[in-house]
């Protein structure tokens, strides 16, 4: 029967600027959002009965970097003395349920005790590093995420105290028989996301599952297509094929489980980032811990994410890479710091910061550096780009689409020019792309899989939220509508995708900055009718009421066309959803959306991020929400988001809650904003380029050039707010005395 694939509606997790909204960012919610997202996107491996050796197309493919001569099942010990694998009973009987105790606790045990096991059989390494360990103590407590609480059953990391930034596999556990729609299957897309969205140099996340009374081993590789599960393998009766993938995983070069060949990550380097902090703050602990264990004498070639590693080079193929998102942090690295390099083409950049990191699971997987070569800086896009159909010239050119929209608006002010890019290679005549993976492309899958492209950009940039005055801020804005009239007028090209992460500022040598609007991944070049394919229409908060409410159509039409959502690929073909109508008025009313979203989650300048409480209070006790709250969204229900953003639009409130949530800084800018909501709320008719350039001008005239330093200005805001909590709770101490 034919489905619609959700992803095709242009709205899914990576159509999220800063993680899901805290409305819907619960356990339940989000394995809906991600199940929902891998609809008929996960392929099962098929298994060939008639060669007892085989393990299916992905294992072989993931782990042929790992060439050590492993010993047989039932030659590994668990003491000096006893046995690790019984063969008279055909079992590791470390593995099996024991009356009284959890197997999430037993369960680690057997596995590090296979680790130790395997060690012992290679050769001495050069180093003294340790493997990374099976943990099973997050069963019941909830890994450390604001939001998403999910509680994984075991997890392989070399840290002690984990978080999704350190988790290199997730592995669940189940009595019951496997099944896709089932716990084991539904929770690992969930985590897979949780570590996709922390660790960015991903190519993939790889998961285990223990089903049917914990015999069946699947693994579980997520990649931005969507996924695949290999046929099982009975961990008792298949001991050689359990131990070799349990020492691919745990042993092998880190390309094995996920990570990018192409970068290093330096994991001893000081970060600024409060992610970096968390990969390291325990490394002292976790040599201490070890230093007490038996195991504490393992020498062997350790896998390459062990955090006690030198640094590593990418420039050679026998070298892997070593270990995550986003922060408020300058534009440059303050004291140079390189946390890594990346090959390009034949080139070595120093990565010096992450500058954006995308929220999906199916999709582009977007990561911005700042990176620098030959002392010049640099933006790195490393991302996947969606191909449709076969591998034709037409795939080829929506591969190629951006590198050809950057050419086409070359030497325009404020568009990135393209230094170089790089279809990523796996080896000289293979480009790395998702399709390789799969044994078998089902009609459902057609049309998903990604290439892995780098593009080297300049110049660099400062995010829009880093403005450092007030009239810079506007006067960058005017510059992107003015960037979007050159395309349009111009270039007959509409851009399709304004949003915060992709408006940025460029400090122009001599002084001064301006404007520069990036990610041209899904312009167009305009067509008479306006109508274009879905995957570009933007990102949610931004979206346009229009083109949000023709999602919303779509939206229901799959409603009442599909039937139970199916996460296993097959033969069914995904009906053509056809095109949307998105013209440039829909790209400028977007921009409006960018601006109050910085007055509002913004208080400051350099970045200084507002912390909200879950609504907005005002005198006299009413309480509303706050207005990014509400644009950001659920990606499954487009005709919500549009519904708020058209009640805020045109309800005789909508201007009164832009005055009353711009924070205290931005209040000079509340009338900018008011005149600028009216010519959003005339709609297509009356609103111009011109209109929203003549506005935007009119109030960079009228602001002041001589703002104090932004540092000095964010520090004040601070310490005003510290007072001003200070006093709120001295009065609330005083009114309980009087009370009393």
């Amino acid at each position: 029967m034919p489905h619609y694939r959700s992803v095709d509606s242009g709205l899914k997790l990576a159509s999220l600027p800063v993680g899901p909204s805290t409305n819907y960012a619960d356990v339940s919610s989000m394995d809906k959002l991600t199940t929902s997202e891998l609809n008929r996107l996960i392929t099962h491996e098929s298994q060939n009965k008639t060669d007892g050796n085989d393990i299916g197309h992905l294992l072989p493919f993931i782990f042929k970097s790992f060439e050590t001569p492993l010993p047989t099942a039932d030659t590994l010990r668990h003491t000096d003395t006893s046995l690790l694998y019984d063969p008279t009973i055909s079992a590791w009987p470390l593995a099996l349920p024991v009356e009284g105790q959890s197997i999430e606790q037993t369960f680690p045990l057997f596995l590090n005790s296979l680790n130790k096991a395997l060690a012992k059989s290679f050769s001495s390494g050069t180093g003294h590093t340790l493997p990374p360990l099976w943990y099973g103590s997050h069963t019941t407590k909830p890994i450390g995420d604001d939001a998403v609480q999910h509680k994984p059953d075991l997890c392989l990391s070399n840290e002690v105290e984990l978080q999704w930034s350190n988790i290199l596999v997730v592995a669940e556990l189940t009595s019951s028989q496997y099944s896709p729609a089932e716990r084991a299957g539904k929770t690992l897309d969930t985590k897979a996301w949780l570590i996709f969205r922390e660790q960015l140099w991903r190519c993939f996340v790889l998961c285990l599952s223990f089903c049917n009374e914990y015999r069946e081993l699947r693994v579980h590789v997520y990649d931005h297509s969507g996924g695949i599960v290999t046929q099982p393998v009975n961990i008792h009766q298949e001991p050689d094929k359990f131990r070799y993938i349990m020492a691919c995983i745990v042993y092998g070069t880190r390309d094995c489980i996920g990570f990018d060949s192409t970068m290093s990550i330096n994991p001893t380097q000081s970060r600024s980032a409060a992610l970096w902090d968390r990969n390291v703050k325990n490394l002292s602990r976790r040599k201490k811990t070890v230093k007490n264990r038996s195991d504490s004498h393992v020498q062997l070639e350790p896998h390459s994410m062990d955090p006690y590693i030198k640094y590593l080079s990418p420039s050679s193929a026998t070298e892997p890479p070593q270990t995550e998102t986003e922060s408020p942090l300058p534009s440059s690295s303050p004291n140079n710091n390189v946390i890594g390099k990346m090959k390009v083409n034949e080139h070595e950049y120093d990565l010096l910061r992450v500058l954006f990191s995308g929220q999906g699971l199916v999709g582009r997987g977007t990561v911005c550096y700042l990176a620098r070569r030959d002392g010049e800086e640099y933006i790195i896009k490393d991302h996947w780009v969606k191909s449709y159909g076969e591998r034709t010239q037409e795939s080829m050119d929506i591969v190629m689409n951006e590198v050809d929209m950057l050419e086409a608006m070359k030497n325009v002010p404020g568009v990135p020019k393209l230094v170089e890019f790089w279809l990523v290679k796996v080896t000289p005549n293979q480009p790395d792309d998702t399709q390789i993976y799969r044994q078998k492309i089902h009609n459902s899958t057609m049309g998903m899989y990604c290439t892995h492209v780098h593009l080297i950009l300049k110049p660099k940039a400062r995010r829009l939220q880093e403005f450092r005055s007030r009239k810079e801020l506007v006067r960058t804005l005017r510059d992107i509508a003015l960037i979007q009239r050159c395309a349009y007028e111009e270039h007959h090209i509409l851009h399709r995708d304004c949003s915060l992460n992709n408006a940025m500022i460029e400090d122009i040598e001599g002084g001064g900055s301006r404007g520069v609007l990036i990610d041209w991944e899904f312009a167009v070049r305009i067509t008479k009718d306006n109508k274009y394919p879905t995957g570009g229409t933007g990102t949610i908060p931004f979206m346009s009421i229009l083109a949000l409410s023709k999602v919303a159509q779509i939206q229901y039409t799959q409603s009442q066309t599909e039937g139970t959502q199916l996460k296993t690929a097959s033969s069914s073909k995904p009906i053509q959803i056809g095109t949307v109508e998105h013209t440039y008025l829909d790209d400028l009313e977007s921009l409006f959306y960018v601006f109050a979203w910085v007055c509002i989650m913004f208080k400051g300048p350099a970045g200084a991020v507002r912390h909200l409480n879950e609504v907005a209070d005002h005198p006299g006790g009413k309480v509303t929400p706050w207005l990014p709250h509400e644009w950001n969204g659920s990606p499954l229900d487009a005709n919500a988001c549009a519904y708020k953003k058209f009640f805020f639009v045109q309800h005789t409130t909508g201007k009164a809650r832009l005055h009353e949530q711009f924070a205290p800084y931005f209040q000079d800018l509340v009338t900018l904003a008011e005149e600028w909501y009216e010519l959003v709320k005339k709609g297509e008719t009356d609103t111009y380029f011109n209109d929203i350039i003549a506005l935007l001008s009119k109030h960079v005239d009228t602001l002041a050039d001589d703002e104090k330093d932004p540092q000095f200005v964010r520090d004040q805001i601070e310490l005003q707010e510290s007072l001003k909590g200070l006093t709120d709770k001295l009065k609330h101490i005083s009114e309980e005395e009087e009370d009393a």
